[in-house]
C-alpha cells in the first residue's frame, strides 16, 4: 500500500512537471511575451484544409522549420496520453472519456493563448495535438499488457513509433486524396512562412 502511494505521488509530480513545461512552451516559450508589444488582436484560424505532417522530399530552412514545428505539435502531447490514464486510472478507463477530457483541455488552452495575445486559436493545431494525445493513449494501453518492465518500455517505444507512422499515413491520405490541391502546396516556402507566422 505504501509503495502504491509513493508511485501515485511520483506520477502526480511527473504529471505536474509535464503540465508546467507545456504551459511554459505554449505561453512563454519562443519569445511569445515579447510579441505582446506588437500584437494586440485576437488571432485565430478555423480553417482545416490539411494535416501538416509529412516526410520532406526536399530541404530548405523554411520547410525544416515547418516540419519540426508540426512534429513538435504532434509529439508534445504524447506524454499527456500516457500520463492521464495512469494518474486518473479510476476515472479514465476507455478512450472516449480520455479524448473528451483532452478536447476540453486543449480548447481551453488554445482559447487562453488567443485572449492573452500569446498565441492563436488554431483548429489545425488542435487536430494535430489530438492525434499526439491519441498516440500516447493507445501506446499506454498496448504496453500495459506486458508483464515485465523491460517489455513494457520496449513496447511503449515501439508503439509510439508505430502509431506515429500511422498518423503520418492518415495525414498523407487526407492531404493527397481528400484535399489534394493543398498537398501540392505543402512544400512551398511561401506556405511554410505563412503557417509559421500564423501559429506563433
Amino acid at each position: 500500500m505504501t509503495a502504491q502511494k509513493n508511485n501515485n505521488k511520483y506520477l502526480f509530480i511527473l504529471f505536474g512537471v509535464y503540465i508546467a513545461l507545456l504551459v511554459y512552451f505554449m505561453f512563454f516559450g519562443f519569445g511569445r511575451p515579447q510579441q505582446l508589444e506588437e500584437v494586440r488582436e485576437f488571432r485565430y484560424s478555423l480553417e482545416f484544409t490539411r494535416i501538416p505532417l509529412w516526410l520532406p522530399s526536399r530541404l530548405s530552412i523554411d520547410i525544416i522549420k515547418l516540419w519540426i514545428f508540426a512534429l513538435g505539435n504532434l509529439l508534445a502531447f504524447v506524454p499527456f496520453g500516457i500520463l492521464v490514464p495512469m494518474v486518473f486510472e479510476k476515472h479514465i478507463k476507455s478512450y472516449f472519456p480520455f479524448i473528451v477530457l483532452f478536447v476540453f483541455f486543449i480548447l481551453f488552452f488554445e482559447t487562453l493563448q488567443m485572449v492573452t495575445y500569446l498565441g492563436s486559436f488554431d483548429l489545425t493545431d488542435i487536430v494535430i495535438n489530438t492525434m499526439g494525445a491519441t498516440i500516447g493513449y493507445c501506446s499506454y494501453r498496448v504496453s500495459g499488457r506486458m508483464n515485465t518492465s523491460s517489455k513494457y518500455f520496449v513496447t511503449m517505444g515501439l508503439s509510439i513509433l508505430g502509431f506515429s507512422m500511422l498518423m503520418f499515413l492518415i495525414a498523407w491520405v487526407f492531404n493527397s486524396i481528400i484535399t489534394p490541391s493543398f498537398c501540392h502546396n505543402i512544400y512551398n516556402d511561401i506556405v511554410a512562412d505563412h503557417y509559421i507566422f500564423r501559429t506563433e
